[in-house]
């Protein structure tokens, strides 16, 4: 562990400026949590905090919470974790960047008695305290039966679809699209298309969207692993006048992005996406304070659903 701290120094120094004074041992009655966010460039993140935030707000004086933004850098996660067990923090968070990077890193606080939870995007190594997140598998075969009825339905679909994914080494990204993947490749009317890497962000989506429609004139239907991608995906049509034949699917469902776009008639649906980090704090701190017990291994499915126009305003608070 040694040498990875000197080899991450440059981003320990801001951890440990972050940390300074708020060592573990539930000094003066609190516990103290770590929390190493992948990123905040991505709109749902920034609502994944804030909701981690309000919900760590509740616990007053009893809690710390410690949140450190990793820019998108597996290496920066590895060396939040490390700050983290070298302070002795009572508990950590993390929502990973990709599925192998981190693991080495949750094993070694595991091993040093510090619980940790994993949220939203799991990781090779499972003998964590808990994971917290939606099932992408299951949103993604949702996407998929979404798009089937809307080509005709079952055994009768017909069309192409463009797909934009995730980034394909993070778990989401594989499961929205093997999900996906398992409802259409069974209707031999449906062609799907793409597959490139939009790493989560609407510039990319576009990107990868301009290219396509220059290229393919017969796509009905555009399915993004997130709503940012799935706009700029319609941004792309827009500009190139392919807009009005094409429907955009996404996933999130953030009352003021996904739900609006589909309000506004910009994405045909989107399929609810919750933050996991309120319900994993709440498990964290109920198992600190000798609430409850938790299997070590044990997976928390947060639940989903399809926003259309016809419910969208049933999720816009």
């Amino acid at each position: 562990m040694v040498k990875t701290l000197v080899r991450h120094g440059l981003f320990l120094i801001v951890g440990m400026v972050a940390l300074c004074g708020c060592g573990g041992g539930r000094k003066d009655g609190a516990y103290t949590v770590g929390f190493s966010q992948v990123t905040v460039k991505e709109p749902w993140r920034v609502v994944f905090n804030e909701n981690l935030q309000a919900k760590a707000d509740t616990y007053g004086e009893r809690l710390r919470l410690i949140t450190l933004d990793a820019n998108d850098k597996t290496e920066n996660q590895v060396a939040h974790i490390e700050t983290f067990i070298v302070k002795k923090v009572d508990g950590i968070l993390i929502s990973p960047k990709e599925a192998s990077g981190c693991s080495e890193a949750i094993k070694e606080a595991m091993e040093a008695g510090i619980p940790v939870m994993v949220l939203d995007r799991n990781t090779t190594y499972r003998d964590y305290t808990a994971f917290v997140g939606a099932d992408n598998g299951e949103i993604g075969k949702a996407a998929g039966m979404y798009v089937r009825d809307l080509l005709g339905g079952e055994g009768a679909a017909a069309g192409v679809v463009y797909e934009i994914c995730g980034s394909l080494a993070s778990t989401p990204a594989q499961e929205r699209r093997g999900g996906f993947h398992a409802v259409l490749d069974r209707e031999p009317g449906v062609t799907i298309i793409g597959g490139l890497d939009g790493d989560w962000k609407l510039d990319r989506g576009k990107a990868i969207a301009q290219d396509a429609l220059q290229v393919h004139d017969d796509i009905d239907v555009i399915y993004a692993h997130n709503d940012p991608m799935a706009y700029g995906a319609y941004q792309a049509a827009k500009e190139l006048g392919k807009e009005s034949g094409i429907a955009f699917i996404g996933i999130d469902g953030l009352p003021g992005e996904g739900c609006q776009w589909v309000k506004n008639g910009i994405l045909k649906a989107t399929f609810l996406y919750p933050t996991p980090g309120e319900k994993a704090l709440e498990l964290m701190m109920d198992m600190l304070e000798g609430k409850r017990t938790i299997e070590r291994g044990t997976s928390i499915q947060l639940p989903t659903a399809t926003i259309t126009a016809e419910n969208a305003d049933e999720h816009i608070r």
